[in-house]
């Protein structure tokens, strides 16, 4: 199979330096996507396009569809006519070599035409006893022929059918795929994206790798291990998909649990959520300083309380840093409806939001100085282990350590036994506006931010059932106590409060 892709128009305005070294960086990129699937190819290339020719065609198509700078690509088959005997050709009458490129022709587009309206294209590369035209009006009678109800259209027909010929060979345009357009990764520099749990920072993050830029990742940690495993699973996702011309990328862990816990006990609830991405800034500021460019973060104007133009203006007074916002105007639909087109709906919509469990009644019109004041209960202690105890990681090695979450199966509990005791993670204030009401079963609450330092201290010779409205967040400690190996530990999942993800 032969591939043609076309670089983005944008690349095809540029100079001639940028557009060369452009489509240079192009064909590394696809090359180096090809060589990590394990597919030989022989790749060639002029100004505006970048031919493929591969005798594994498993994926290709898959894998161009996610390259950034990539306008469109089309599907080429191949036929060597005369089966490479130029004699052959000497002894053929012209409407012999027209049948014989009809028959391979309508293997492909004789059932497309039924019913439609359509149109030849052909084009001829080398010495011919034909003219184009001459082939177009022979195969146009041909499909009309064998085909039902059909009918010629030169304008604006249902099919184009596409071929091509080259000496003795044949090329027939089997499909034409638009790609993502953009420019192709490693033409920017290195920007550090921060990125969460939801739908949008994956988006965002995304935005940034089709503009060309050398994508690292910041990720906050705010429940422990198992938390961190699913961000690690997308992020290493859209490196493998997008961006692995970048081999260096790299994913920042850093521990936010004990300035989680420091604002629910001293913080005022209203400030909680401003305060924590304030923090996230400033920690970023320091692990950027001369590395990266610029943040990204994955605000979207108005979604959010934290998101108002006011808090956001608060929020960057933090650092001094660039801080990108790709999508600054978009709405959730349409970053939701993004997110299906890369491929990271499924994951986002299993990851548990945690916004709901540090912020209640939160503030839309914070003012610097009210923030500045809630910001003094905090040492300064708190965030600067949290910015000494990061780690580093690269992206194309970090889910090695995780292959035994594969073989887990979630150890879930329907209906409590005697022995067995429900421990209810979530937040107080969440607890007191709906309580959960079981008989004759024991149960006790421990806030999801303490479990995992008083869960050893608990009765070993009893059972323990972790329990939250958002039943993902249990299954986060349960999988982090395992990994610590306590045997007596299980999650409660309520029948009636079940939850699933709903856009």
């Amino acid at each position: 199979m032969k591939y043609i892709v076309k670089i983005s128009p944008e690349l095809s305005i540029k100079s001639r330096w940028v557009r060369k070294r452009a489509v240079i960086n192009l064909r590394n990129n696809i090359k180096t996507h090809l060589e990590f699937n394990n597919i030989k190819a022989n790749l060639t290339w002029n100004w505006d396009r970048i031919n493929i020719d591969s005798k594994d065609n498993n994926n290709i198509s898959n894998i161009l569809l996610k390259i950034p700078g990539i306008s469109n690509f089309l599907e080429v088959e191949t036929i060597w006519l005369y089966d490479n005997n130029v004699e052959s050709v000497e002894k053929l009458s012209l409407n012999e070599v027209f049948e014989l490129i009809y028959t391979n022709v309508k293997d492909y587009y004789l059932d497309k035409v039924h019913n439609k309206t359509f149109s030849v294209r052909v084009k001829r590369i080398g010495n011919h006893s034909f003219k184009s035209i001459d082939l177009e009006r022979f195969l146009w009678f041909s499909l009309l022929r064998d085909s039902n109800n059909s009918k010629v259209k030169l304008e604006l027909p249902d099919i184009i059918v596409k071929i091509e010929i080259k000496d003795y060979n044949l090329y027939i345009v089997k499909n034409k795929v638009e790609g993502i357009w953009w420019y192709p990764v490693w033409f920017q520099d290195r920007v550090l994206s921060l990125i969460s749990w939801g739908f949008d920072s994956w988006v965002s993050t995304y935005s940034m790798i089709k503009r060309w830029c050398e994508v690292d990742y910041l990720f906050f940690n705010l429940w422990w291990n198992a938390h961190e495993l699913w961000v690690k699973q997308v992020s290493n996702y859209l490196w493998r998909n997008f961006s692995i011309p970048y081999k260096r990328a790299k994913f920042i862990t850093v521990n936010f649990e004990e300035i989680v816990k420091e604002l629910i006990e001293k913080v005022n609830h209203k400030y909680r959520w401003i305060i924590l991405k304030r923090y996230m800034l400033k920690l970023a500021s320091i692990i950027s300083e001369w590395s990266h460019y610029a943040l990204i973060k994955w605000d979207s104007l108005g979604q959010v309380s934290s998101q108002t133009l006011k808090n956001i203006h608060v929020i960057d007074k933090a650092s001094n840093n660039l801080v990108f916002r790709p999508l600054i105007s978009y709405n959730k639909q349409e970053i939701v409806d993004i997110s299906k087109q890369i491929g990271t709906y499924n994951f986002a919509c299993n990851m548990p939001e945690y916004c709901w469990v540090i912020s209640d009644r939160p503030s839309v019109w914070a003012k610097l100085e009210d923030i500045l004041l809630e910001e003094e209960k905090i040492l300064d202690e708190v965030l600067l282990r949290a910015v000494e105890n990061k780690k580093i990681e690269f992206v194309k090695d970090m889910m090695e350590q995780y292959k035994w979450v594969n073989a887990t199966v979630l150890d879930v509990v329907f209906l409590p036994w005697d022995n067995e005791v429900i421990i209810d993670i979530r937040e107080k204030t969440s607890i007191d506006k709906k309580p959960l009401i079981i008989e004759n079963v024991e149960k006790i609450e421990i806030p999801f931010y303490d479990i995992n330092y008083k869960f050893e201290s608990l009765d070993n010779t009893k059972i323990y059932l972790l329990y939250c409205d958002k039943w993902i967040l249990s299954n986060l400690h349960w999988l982090y106590l395992i990994e610590k190996w306590f045997q007596n530990v299980k999650i409660y999942r309520s029948i009636i409060n079940d939850k699933s993800c709903s856009i």
